[in-house]
């Protein structure tokens, strides 16, 4: 049984390692899951992921290797450290190291904390022998990404060390790989549909990584460092850094446009054979000739999505959670002990977790902190975000036994015999299936 009793959540939210400067701009996210215990700074810029940000954090890695494996993308782990040659080779080391964590070992070969995996994987595919029947090949990881922020903020949705999904595709030409580039789009789309927070998909600039196609995917925020141009009358969105001073639809030149700040929580490319070439990655085509393969990067903030979801969707006292991403879904609060309906509540406790786990598996928690009133601990759990909440309250000693149950949706609190209870909690997760 899942218990907020014994879940680890410092009551401290700041750490005697942390400091802020006075202008330091602290989102409405970070300020809720550092109060209510669900991240904690180590250092400014660092941060632990407690418990209940961990559980959201692996819900959220389940959706995205589901989507992965439908589109038939292989799972690899890569190293982080990394010998500083292979960015040399692309030419990247000499265009892009204020960013970058730069190491030196023992014996004085120099490192680094790899921000992106481009060269990684190109070496990894160059270092054995492929042909084209190899081909289309998609490998993806997720795994920690380092970058020195020159001024780390919003938590973890701007960190100097995060947690990244970044995947990787090699195809036999650009008609191929502009197919491959599709599908993992749309995939991203399906990702963030299940996800339930609002996106929006504009086309990107291409930067460091290369290339000549790209798209970003956005969760709109006022506190988000882009601006996103979109057409009111045809829909084209674009990154304004990509056009600084447009004032017209690059597609129907309308001047309609419209300004939406947003984070950036994934980000595709199209990267062609620049990286190929320069690395000597090579597949045997159907003649015998070496052709370098077509190649595209895909990327999402993993830890990054959390932080939005909780920025887009929470008020400045309560966390509100996409369900695909909370914590648990239903919490439980028992009667406080000492009270007239302790012995009901103690007796029917284990049979209503039963009855909850065959409807939401492990997604269940219960506050037995039952030293605390029922009042203070519905509060609480509605800071925390729950979808539902059961509260085995005075009703519970009513013949028959009346369950309060709250609806972080709704904001309302409903009375339900257990049966129909069961039912109603039954129809809410078939709903979401």
């Amino acid at each position: 049984m899942n218990s907020l009793k014994n879940m680890f959540r410092p009551t401290k939210p700041i750490s005697k390692n942390v400091s802020f400067k006075p202008d330091e701009l602290i989102s409405n996210s970070q300020k809720l899951m550092l109060e209510l215990g669900i991240i904690r700074q180590s250092t400014n810029g660092l941060y632990h992921l407690l418990p209940l940000a961990q559980r959201s954090l692996d819900k959220l890695i389940n959706i995205i290797n589901k989507n992965m494996m439908d589109i038939g993308a292989q799972k690899i782990s890569m190293p982080v450290l990394i010998h500083s040659n292979l960015w040399k080779k692309t030419g990247r080391l000499s265009k892009n190291i204020e960013d970058l964590y730069i190491v030196n070992d023992r014996k004085s070969k120099e490192f680094l904390l790899s921000p992106t995996h481009e060269e990684v994987v190109t070496d990894l595919f160059s270092s054995d022998p492929k042909t084209y029947k190899q081909l289309p090949l998609m490998l993806y990881q997720i795994g920690t990404k380092f970058r020195d922020e020159i001024r780390p903020k919003l938590g973890i949705i701007r960190s100097k060390e995060f947690l990244m999904k970044d995947l990787y595709s090699f195809d036999r030409d650009q008609t191929s790989a502009i197919t491959t580039y599709n599908k993992v789009c749309q995939a991203y789309e399906k990702i963030f549909k299940h996800i339930g927070v609002k996106f929006i998909k504009v086309e990107g600039a291409s930067g460091m990584m290369g290339g000549n196609q790209s798209h970003e995917f956005h969760f709109p925020a006022e506190v988000g460092d882009d601006t996103l141009l979109q057409c009111k009358r045809c829909g084209f969105g674009m990154n304004k850094e990509m056009s600084p001073e447009l004032i017209q639809c690059p597609k129907c030149s309308s001047t309609n446009i419209k300004f939406t700040k947003a984070i950036e929580v994934g980000h595709t490319f199209n990267l062609g054979t620049f990286y190929s070439n320069a690395l000597s990655a090579t597949y045997s085509d159907t003649d015998g000739t070496l052709k370098p393969p077509y190649m595209g990067s895909y990327g999402l903030g993993v830890t990054r999505i959390i932080g939005a979801s909780v920025e887009c969707l929470s008020t400045q006292e309560i966390i509100q959670w996409p369900r695909s991403l909370s914590p648990f879904t239903v919490c439980i609060i028992p009667a406080k002990e000492g009270s007239i309906e302790e012995n009901t509540s103690l007796n029917n406790i284990q049979s209503l977790y039963n009855h909850f786990t065959k409807i939401f598996g492990d997604d269940i928690v219960v506050d037995d902190r039952t030293h605390m009133t029922i009042g203070k601990r519905l509060i609480e759990a509605k800071k925390l975000g729950f979808p539902f909440v059961v509260v085995m309250g005075k009703k519970i000693n009513e013949n028959p036994s009346l369950y309060e149950l709250y609806e972080a949706s709704t904001n309302k609190l409903e009375h339900y015999e257990l049966i129909n209870l069961i039912n109603y909690l039954k129809q809410q997760c078939l709903d979401k299936i």
